[in-house]
């Protein structure tokens, strides 16, 4: 079962529109009642494979057994600007009288409290109910204490500025067909607000929402590494894609998945860079071996004798043992794996150092290139 977690002003009735139309309408349910108690949301998904609404607080704090939880989230400011248009159109609130008597920033400094961090709110919320305590020593607080153990409870998060591409990669991952993948709803209508001052007000004020530009940029990083763990997987054999391959033989196989710049051809075969980050990643399919090789050269701000490589799992170290030929300016690397079972996932980490990092201004102005890496293989 999925549950979208709709935060109000994100566009997540579009996007929850769009994935039902994947669904048998009997099987799906969107813009509803909100979901009150974890009864309610025990029922609806015993009875659906998706659905969508808003939560009352601590509704997600234990959830039904397989349920999956996603989100859309969306840049803070244009969030607010949303919000607060939305107070003004809105006669059934109690607010939109006050938001139309006075101006944006003097409404907003009055009574936009509930405006500020609002979307990190609405998921803190829904997970770890703030107390009273919590409310007396700052919400900020409560927020920052439960907010990544919410983040992992996550099975998509998704930026509201990546909803189009995410419905045709989301549709390729769960193999079924979107009905209404042009579908927009719930856009906003014309109105007097001065839009580009209230921005500039909002943008002066950061630290008003500064959990929910964490939120967002959270966001931004997951979705990046799901579209490229996704783009990057054989729809067929569940492997990573042949352009990640930097060796295979007899069933064994190393693929460079994260942080690598594409691969260029030399006289000694493919060569591939680490980086922009500092944390490459690599998986290993073992086929019976225990140990793994590669070289590396051209070392741009790192320090080969400080290269590590680290389980993914749990980011231990892996024994590394690390040799220099000073002659050819080649390092070579051995890892004596060990661990239990045919793959694994490791971490390769070249920590920037700066006191060997050149003054050349036409490198660094390059993305970075950490080092190159060739010859991988297992033994």
């Amino acid at each position: 079962m999925i549950f979208f977690l709709h935060i109000p002003k994100t566009g997540g009735q579009t996007l929850a529109t769009r994935l039902a139309s994947a669904f048998p309408p009997g099987r799906c349910s969107v813009m509803q009642a909100d979901i009150l108690d974890a009864d309610a949301l025990a029922r609806l998904s015993a009875d659906h494979d998706f659905f969508e609404g808003h939560l009352a607080l601590g509704t997600l704090r234990d959830p039904p057994p397989g349920l999956r939880v996603m989100t859309v989230v969306r840049e803070p400011v244009e969030q607010i600007i949303s919000h607060y248009r939305h107070i003004l159109r809105d006669a059934r609130n109690p607010l939109s009288k006050l938001a139309g008597a006075m101006p944006p920033h003097a409404f907003l400094e009055r009574f936009g409290g509930e405006m500020w961090n609002f979307q990190a709110r609405c998921l803190v919320g829904a997970m770890r109910p703030p107390d009273l305590a919590d409310h007396f020593r700052g919400v900020e607080f409560w927020l920052l204490r439960h907010f990544e153990e919410c983040l992992t409870r996550l099975h998509w998060l998704v930026p509201s500025e990546k909803l189009d591409e995410f419905c045709l990669l989301w549709a390729v991952e769960a193999g079924r067909r979107l009905a209404q993948l042009d579908l927009r709803v719930n856009a906003s209508e014309p109105d007097n607000v001065d839009v580009p001052a209230l921005r500039r007000w909002l943008r002066d004020r950061p630290e008003r929402f500064a959990v929910d530009s964490l939120l967002w940029n959270a966001a931004r990083r997951r979705y990046e590494e799901w579209r490229e763990a996704l783009v990057r997987l054989d729809r067929v054999t569940g492997e990573p894609s042949p352009g990640a391959l930097a060796w295979e033989a007899d069933g064994a196989a190393v693929w460079l998945l994260r942080n690598w710049h594409p691969p260029l051809p030399r006289e000694e075969g493919l060569e591939w860079a680490a980086g922009p980050g500092t944390f490459s990643t690599l998986r290993v399919r073992r086929g019976g071996h225990r140990v793994l090789r590669f070289d590396a050269m051209a070392f741009f701000g790192v320090r080969w004798d400080r290269v590590r490589l680290l389980r993914q799992a749990d980011m231990s170290d892996v024994p590394l043992a690390r040799s220099m030929d000073d002659g050819r300016h080649i390092a070579s690397y051995e890892a004596e794996l060990g661990g239990s079972g045919d793959e694994e996932t490791f971490v390769l980490h070249g920590a920037e150092d700066v006191a060997v990092l050149p003054a050349n201004p036409a490198a660094l102005n390059r993305p970075r290139r950490a080092f190159a890496t060739r010859n991988w293989r297992l033994a």
